[in-house]
């Protein structure tokens, strides 16, 4: 049985677990690095539960998939809300779960703001049809966003707008 909900601080674990493996399978798809997060302590990935925003899937009780959504504090921008840190664990991937995943940040997201952003690798295809799929649409592309040691990541930023 597959569930989402917002982590609790008891999800700690498991979140540093998850948040790792994404980190170091897929260097090409975060901000973050897994050799900086990797350092932080049980006690940080908690700090990052209680701020809220972190969204996870659960099939029979186990955490694997996980989303973040964030809003501005800048009033003129508190209208736009970010999705980032998408994973799901391969074995999971086409499952629903993941789909599961960002229709519940969706929702959250529909309580606090008028349209959620989000940025994809422009060579990752899979994830940006399921994206467009879930009513996000394309409107730019940032050359150069990531860099993965020498390596360069273009990102496609998309966008849906709620309620319409």
């Amino acid at each position: 049985m597959q569930t989402v909900r917002e982590l609790e601080p008891s999800d700690v674990e498991a979140f540093r677990e998850i948040r790792l493996e994404g980190l170091r399978l897929h260097p090409d798809a975060f901000g973050s690095v897994h050799a900086v997060e990797a350092k932080e302590t049980l006690a940080d990935f908690a700090a990052k539960i209680v701020r809220g925003g972190l969204f996870g899937g659960f099939v029979e009780g186990r955490l694997e998939g996980m989303a973040g959504f964030g809003v501005s504090s800048a009033a003129q921008l508190s209208h736009k809300g970010i999705l980032g840190g998408m994973y799901v664990r391969e074995a999971l991937r086409g499952s629903g779960l993941a789909e599961a995943i960002v229709k519940t940040v969706l929702a959250h997201a529909g309580r606090r703001v008028e349209q959620v952003q989000l940025s994809v690798a422009a060579t990752n295809e899979r994830a940006i049809r399921f994206y467009r799929r879930l009513g996000f649409q394309a409107y730019a592309t940032e050359p150069r966003a990531l860099k993965v040691g020498q390596t360069y990541i273009d990102e496609l930023l998309m966008v849906r707008f709620l309620g319409e």
